[in-house]
């Protein structure tokens, strides 16, 4: 079976959908062949064409036609079975094509909020979290797309001991750790001031323990303010921040250098696989929240985002249990959640299963198409 896989490059090309298409694309690669067309300003570096094909097609939003024309050639050549986007903006390209091939259209949403404003109509939709398919289910706009929930899916970590050895070197290596990988940005500054305050506050019940945070910086202001609230809790001495490509790049491969992690979508799953004790951030507190058996299940419902609420939060409790498993160096498993539910061994059948047994189009959404490629060519050009 051939399978081909669309993608876009608006900005930098390494936000966690090219990592789990990545991923998905070199895994159904082994035994099947895949193509992956990334599409955009520039080719993504994480696109790594282990057990895949690659090509990159340029679009500035302004030459949709004449990329297309490329791309159209291009799967007239490799001839799939199956063409799936991994973004609203490369489905533009990729649905017609499926429909000159008569074949379903697939689409994928790699986690993230329920959708405020467009979201195309698929024959075949494919979710990372039980909230977005609750919401697509009663969505009577999606009434004749087929879901399917297949949450992330990711390789075990394989740890670079050398990188490891050279952050110890160059930071030193602390009694206790906990470790927080984002980018130091909008989108997860809320999740690192709860680190900071985490820090703080075990600080003060005795607990002698470093927050370490590596990311690049997507916003100097945001950089600066984190590093003024670690100025105001006097932690300088309890909290490293490495924004160096040295450690930033791949920086899942040091997850060694946390004990604990705190982590959201795809890097949550990455520490599961080394059996870490996890937390993730929590909506509606100033601290993250140790994830148990008892609340997994409805931390898993939000694929471990910022979003996460679980039934009968207290923040007490929640404190003082993350205490006691520091304290007594009892930590708490997460093997058994990575071999359940995120080992992509796991998730390759699911995926052939859907490109197998796709149901034939009975007809095509013009009005959405073309408010597609609108949206497409839109978000280019306001980049």
């Amino acid at each position: 079976m051939t399978i081909v896989y669309f993608i876009t490059t608006v900005g930098h090309g390494k936000g966690g959908h090219f990592h789990s298409l990545n991923t998905i694309a070199n895994a159904v690669g082994v035994s099947e062949n895949v193509h992956v067309i990334n599409i955009g300003f520039k080719p993504s570096d994480v696109l790594d064409k282990v057990n895949f094909k690659y090509t990159f097609v340029g679009f500035n939003g302004y030459n949709f036609i004449s990329a297309f024309v490329k791309i159209k050639k291009l799967i007239k050549q490799i001839q799939p079975e199956a063409i799936h986007a991994f973004d609203v903006e490369s489905f533009a390209f990729s649905r017609l094509l499926s429909k000159g091939k008569k074949q379903a259209s697939f689409l994928n949403k790699c986690g993230g909020p329920n959708p405020k404003k467009y979201f195309p109509v698929a024959n075949q939709l494919v979710l990372f979290s039980k909230e977005n398919k609750a919401y697509f289910e009663t969505n009577e706009r999606y009434k004749n797309t087929n879901l399917a929930l297949i949450p992330n899916r990711v390789k075990p970590v394989q740890i670079d001991q050398s990188r490891v050895e050279l952050f110890y070197q160059t930071y030193g290596k602390a009694e206790l750790s906990l470790l927080r990988i984002a980018r130091i940005g909008k989108h997860y500054h809320k999740s690192i001031i709860q680190a900071i305050n985490l820090v703080s506050w075990l600080k003060t019940k005795g607990l002698k323990i470093k927050l370490i945070v590596i990311g690049t910086i997507q916003s100097e202001d945001i950089y600066n303010s984190i590093l003024n609230d670690i100025k105001s809790k006097q932690l300088e001495d309890d909290v490293i921040i490495d924004t160096s490509d040295t450690f930033t790049h791949n920086a899942s491969r040091l997850l060694d250098v946390g004990d604990v992690i705190i982590g959201t979508g795809r890097n949550f799953m990455e520490a599961s696989s080394l059996n870490k004790m996890l937390l993730v951030p929590y909506k509606n507190s100033e601290y993250p929240l140790l994830v148990t058996e008892a609340n997994f299940e409805a931390i898993f419902s939000t694929n471990f985002s910022p979003r996460t609420q679980v039934a009968s939060f207290n923040e007490q409790i929640n404190l003082e249990s993350i205490y006691k498993h520091l304290k007594t160096n009892n930590r708490l498993a997460s093997q058994s959640w990575f071999d359940s539910y995120f080992n992509v061994e796991k998730g390759v059948e699911l995926y052939k299963s859907l490109y197998l047994n796709q149901d034939k189009p009975n007809n095509s959404n013009g009005i959405d198409t073309f408010v597609n490629i609108l949206y497409a060519i839109k978000t280019f050009i306001l980049r």
